[in-house]
């Protein structure tokens, strides 16, 4: 049987909570990651923090509403445009992943979009999610697929005694069926 400890990456790249946002879009784009656990000085995992996080603030700052100019996104209909606005933006997708092209800012513009003095007053703190989904290293893979599939999240951190000690996705279960790993 093999766990957790056996398929998650142990080279993370995290970020502090002090962090300003600015810093933080930077070190995504350089790391062409999406998101990051956040850590504090001691290295305790605090929270986690996206690309839709920093697409958040940049429409605040625009003095658009992200909950309501988010698109929605319908896994049985596809994206429907025709949805009314009033409607619970939450409701398909609650946490904000599918953008419309359509709007005045991209993933690729929150740098040039906002003031620089905007992105560099706002930390990691303020705009992270302070709850992550963890796992331990010796959760057996099978129940690690549980628990992804369940929660519907494409990734865990991985922590031992309240420290950070790796990441686990869904791709990484995938290579172990891929590879016959996961047995009976």
């Amino acid at each position: 049987m093999i766990v957790v400890l056996d398929i998650m990456q142990t080279e993370v790249v995290s970020v502090t909570s002090d962090m300003n946002a600015r810093e933080l879009a930077r070190k995504l784009a350089a790391e062409d990651i999406s998101g990051a656990p956040v850590i504090d000085g001691e290295g305790a995992l605090v929270g986690v923090v996206s690309q839709t996080d920093l697409v958040r603030l940049a429409a605040r700052e625009q003095g658009l509403d992200p909950a309501v100019t988010t698109a929605r996104f319908d896994v049985a209909s596809g994206y429907d445009d025709a949805q009314d606005p009033e409607d619970d933006p939450g409701e398909l997708d609650a946490y904000g992943f599918f953008v419309p092209e359509e709007l005045p800012f991209s993933a690729r513009s929150v740098l040039n979009a906002v003031p620089e003095s905007r992105f560099d007053m706002t930390t990691v703190e303020e705009i992270m999610t302070p709850a992550f989904y963890s796992v331990r290293p010796d959760l057996p893979v099978t129940e690690l697929a549980d628990y992804l599939a369940r929660g519907r999240i494409q990734r865990a951190v991985v922590v031992e005694d309240g420290r950070l000690i790796g990441i686990v996705t869904a791709l990484d279960v995938l290579r172990a069926v891929a590879d016959d790993r996961l047995g009976g």
